[in-house]
């Protein structure tokens, strides 16, 4: 029997935005809050005798759906997520069992099928199949000394609690990523390729915890008519990138940054985890130029200054203005 601690959660791309596809892909999620938002309408036309509203003068016109949910960055199975994250992905060879896939802003996300499998009281399961799912915005957060987690926030098409449960299944043997693994570099950068990982030059040793987002700026308000009350597939706007670092006040090289508004290049964060054919576990968070926004030192009674420091992403008109990299045993997304 299923009990409080099976509830699932699965996804597959779909090839037609809000046409159902079963899961094939489950998460080992640590939160879900996905919901269906109904747009009511009351009718409002007085009547004798009437003295509340009426039951039969209230209508559905539209609705729709959303949320978030929010895993462990692992080593396996998470190329679809992060498709849908950014737009583009792609997983090529490098040696042996070993594949790096590369993931960039495109502009015609992928919509997926986002099935959740929630347990009864008695065990029963019963599944919430979204469809037409976009992704919002994300956030990978690589707080002080904890395992580094992924919210995805989506849009939702469309809803079924018609369609079959699918029963999951997952990797074999992913690791975490976590703080102890991390790096960060600045400087020079080397973009990845299909092959090879992104570097810079400079090591950093002063940062405390980091987190990078993107707002895909979705086109959410597509309700036309002949839509049913559903609306047509949303649009990408223009992203923006952002984040924050933690940072320990060891010199004036950030306040520096903030103050005079230069661009600080090549932002490198890397995380590993086990060993693969080639090398090992690898995830990359790449940002060409971010202008750093604040906040300035400020002392902090008898403690180590830290500042919680805010960037902005942005195009240098060269490279992509972000990359997520991972090395996996994946072969495909």
């Amino acid at each position: 029997m299923a009990t409080a601690q099976d509830h699932s959660l699965g996804l597959v791309a779909e090839g037609t935005y809000k046409t159902f596809v079963a899961p094939t892909r489950f998460l080992e999620f640590k939160d879900v809050s996905i919901d269906w938002n109904k747009e009511v309408a009351q009718g409002e036309g007085l009547r004798v005798g009437s003295r509340v509203a009426r039951a039969a003068r209230r209508v559905v016109p539209a609705a729709s759906g959303g949320g978030d949910f929010t895993v462990e960055a692992i080593s396996k199975g998470l190329g679809l997520v992060w498709q849908a994250c950014l737009g583009t992905g792609a997983s090529t060879l490098v040696s042996g069992s070993t594949y790096q896939q590369v993931f960039t802003l495109g502009d015609t996300p992928p919509s997926l099928t986002v099935q959740e499998g929630v347990v009864q009281a008695g065990g029963t399961v019963d599944a919430y199949s979204f469809t037409g799912c976009m992704v919002t915005d994300w956030e990978l957060s690589i707080a002080q000394n904890e395992i580094a987690e992924l919210k995805v926030s989506i849009d939702a098409g469309d809803l079924s609690t018609a369609q079959a449960y699918a029963t999951p299944s997952y990797p074999s043997g992913p690791n975490l990523f976590h703080f102890g693994s991390a790096t960060l570099t600045t400087g020079t950068l080397t973009a990845p390729t299909t092959t090879a990982l992104a570097s810079s030059i400079t090591s950093t040793a002063n940062v405390r915890g980091f987190s990078v987002s993107v707002n895909n700026n979705l086109t959410l308000d597509r309700f036309n008519v002949g839509g049913a009350g559903r609306k047509s597939k949303p649009t990408v706007g223009l992203r923006e990138i952002s984040g924050s670092m933690d940072i320990e006040y060891d010199s004036t090289t950030y306040r520096d940054l903030v103050i005079n508004d230069n661009t600080l290049t090549g932002v490198v964060i890397t995380l590993t985890g086990g060993a693969l054919s080639t090398g090992v576990e690898t995830l990359q968070v790449v940002l060409p130029a971010i202008k750093l926004d604040g906040e300035l030192p400020k002392p902090d009674g008898t403690d180590l200054v830290v500042a919680s420091v805010s960037f902005t992403g942005y195009d240098d008109g060269v490279n992509q203005p972000i990359w997520v990299v991972t090395r996996t045993a994946d072969a495909t997304l």
